[in-house]
């Protein structure tokens, strides 16, 4: 009998402990990200511009209530662009995320304030968001983040493709005006060291502003790293005469586990208008060149010694040379 009620008691036990084993208890945490850099001209039109900058900071709280449910929150602490030149010294804070996500099995649904998937694969290989942002975010081509509902189903641990509708004003302009963009893509990874993306957008006033965008990706053995993306933006502010053409290539080179070079370069140009003998486009068209050595002392530190050039097409501007030493910290 004793041993007969041991047997049940040491089943009970071990099945008790086995279901708690993969009981989901809910959780949090608290994030933190510092961009920041030191620099100093080099070229004759930039000689004079020199200074230790915080870019922006991020700050934000993640949650999982359950396997399926997951909750973020992230305030950006930066610059707002179309705010005034003295934006970088008053500071202004804003949602940069602020979503609830639902999975299952191979399907995933965000809604609110979300990051865009476009951008997150280009930034994960490029792995240097805190130097420069990638192609389509950085010639503003697109935002990184939106209000709206992205929907992702991943067919195979080679293939997914998504579906998003958002507003289409980006993160820190954020306006109701009644106009959507839709965008569709798909991530292909086959074989495995070989990264590839689509995507396809637009919105309609009066006329469709479509953007096609094409990403792939090469990695040798987590040794080195090549990257090319291809960006066609067709009516560009919903003016059938207005196209913009950009490209982007990058890649690395990991010297051991904490030193890393890398380059880039980038080139962004317009059409030229029926009539006309300059793009239309002309003041913000030109080229961009980054290259240097990244340091990582430890985990979650990034430290950069780079240079970063723009020339502009334009005969009336004059191109700036720059030395950065750009600093990443999470937290």
């Amino acid at each position: 009998m004793k041993i007969g009620v041991a047997i049940v008691l040491v089943f009970f036990l071990s099945i008790h402990g086995y279901s708690q084993e993969y009981e989901f208890e809910p959780s949090g945490k608290a994030f933190a990200t510092i961009f920041a850099n030191f620099h100093q001209g080099i070229t004759a039109s930039a000689v004079d511009e020199a200074a230790f900058e915080l870019v922006r900071g991020y700050i934000g709280y993640e949650y999982n209530f359950s396997s399926e449910f997951y909750a973020k929150i992230n305030v950006d602490i930066g610059s707002p662009d179309d705010l005034s030149p003295y934006a970088k010294l008053r500071r202004y804070a804003y949602f940069k995320n602020a979503y609830l996500r639902y999975s299952k099995n191979k399907f995933q649904v965000e809604f609110g304030l979300i990051s865009l998937k476009q951008f997150k694969v280009q930034e994960k290989i490029w792995e240097r968001r805190y130097l420069m942002k990638t192609l389509a975010d950085e010639y503003k081509l697109g935002s990184s983040a939106d209000l709206g509902v992205n929907f992702n189903y991943k067919f195979s641990d080679c293939i997914d493709a998504d579906f998003t509708i958002m507003n289409g004003e980006g993160y820190n302009n954020i306006q109701s005006d009644g106009i959507f963009k839709y965008g569709v893509g798909s991530t292909v990874q086959f074989p495995k060291n070989f990264t590839s993306r689509v995507f396809y957008d637009f919105s309609f006033n009066e006329l469709f502003e479509t953007t096609l965008l094409l990403f792939t990706s090469y990695d040798y053995n987590s040794k080195w790293n090549i990257a090319g993306e291809f960006i066609f933006r067709k009516n560009d502010g919903w003016d059938e005469t207005h196209d913009i053409f950009g490209m982007s290539l990058y890649g690395k080179y990991n010297i051991n586990k904490k030193h890393q070079l890398f380059a880039r370069y980038d080139k962004i140009e317009s059409n030229i208008l029926e009539g006309e003998s300059s793009p239309w486009h002309l003041s913000k068209d030109g080229t961009a060149l980054v290259t240097g050595v990244q340091f990582n002392p430890i985990k979650n530190i990034k430290i950069a010694l780079n240079y970063h050039d723009w020339y502009p097409w334009a005969a009336n501007s004059n191109g700036k040379g720059f030395v950065y030493l750009d600093l990443e910290v999470k937290m």
